[in-house]
């Protein structure tokens, strides 16, 4: 097994010996065919600073000291700012899009943070993405703080049973059908929109379509089913209300016309409401000081 952070900082060379830069990330494509991503490309930080981004077939050698590039291999420097606009639709950087961000466990009905990105090799010798650490004794690992006598529980998740929540993530797996987004039932789709802030919730339940965002507010909580109907335009809310039981369509147009709770809440359990002051309070406290 390879760990994501021990195959970023690797010395990069040709196999004639010229120094390259050293590995920055590693980006992998959500394929519809392959439930677990396969590595495609390497980020590398070059000399000079600039970065490049280098296809997986032109790695002769990844290891955990030296990673060796053909002496062909096409090596197109860009600024750092601007990796984003080099990705394709389906490609996720490791990370920055995974490592140290938030997911949801889809199986365990939960949030955690990860730690790190387990790999391993397949029988063609290619890099695909197994599963994410999320216990803290992997992140002082990292730190080098193994002497730390701190409960080590590691955990991993496998990364079919995972929703990211990083902004590149969340948007690039609701566009992958391999996805575990896709595949869940009418109750872990509740359980995994009532964890996400309200715009991607409501991203997620587009994504599902009228008949799969029906069953997912009828399993959902009532105060959390309540919000996710009021975040959807007004066309899409009345889909999902036709393809509900009828008591229960009932019950939502009722409580529709009605009641008008605070918006823009988050779902994370724990996060707090951010207060926007008006201009006026602005103004006051301007004149006080």
């Amino acid at each position: 097994m390879l760990w994501l952070t021990g195959a970023t900082g690797q010395v990069v060379r040709t196999s004639g010996g010229f120094l390259v830069g050293r590995v920055a990330d590693l980006t992998v494509r959500l394929s519809p065919g392959r439930p677990t991503p396969q590595v495609g490309r390497v980020l590398v930080r070059l000399v000079d600073d600039r970065e490049a981004l280098v296809d997986w077939s032109e790695i002769l050698g990844f290891e955990h000291e030296l990673v060796e590039l053909t002496d062909g291999a096409v090596v197109q420097a860009f600024d750092p700012r601007r990796v984003g606009s080099h990705l394709a639709d389906d490609e996720l950087l490791l990370g920055r899009d995974v490592l140290d961000t938030q997911i949801v466990d889809v199986v365990g009905h939960r949030l955690a943070r990860v730690a790190d990105v387990a790999m391993g090799r397949n029988l063609s010798g290619e890099l695909e993405v197994l599963a994410v650490e999320i216990g803290f004794g992997r992140v002082l690992e990292r730190l080098g703080l193994r002497w730390l006598p701190v409960a080590r529980s590691g955990e991993s998740i496998a990364w079919t049973d995972l929703h990211l929540t990083s902004d590149r993530g969340h948007l690039v797996q609701l566009a992958s059908p391999a996805s575990a987004v896709h595949r869940l039932s009418d109750g872990d789709l509740a359980a995994l929109v009532a964890r996400l802030d309200l715009d991607s919730a409501a991203e997620v339940l587009s994504a599902a379509g009228a008949v799969r965002t029906a069953g997912a507010i009828v399993s959902a909580d009532p105060p959390v089913g309540e919000r996710l109907l009021r975040a959807l335009p007004e066309s899409t809310r009345a889909a999902v209300l036709e393809n509900m039981p009828a008591e229960h369509a009932h019950r939502w147009r009722h409580r529709m016309s009605h009641e008008r709770p605070l918006r823009g809440r988050r779902f994370f359990r724990g996060s707090g409401w951010r207060r926007r002051r008006s201009s006026a309070h602005h103004a006051s406290d301007r004149r006080r000081r």
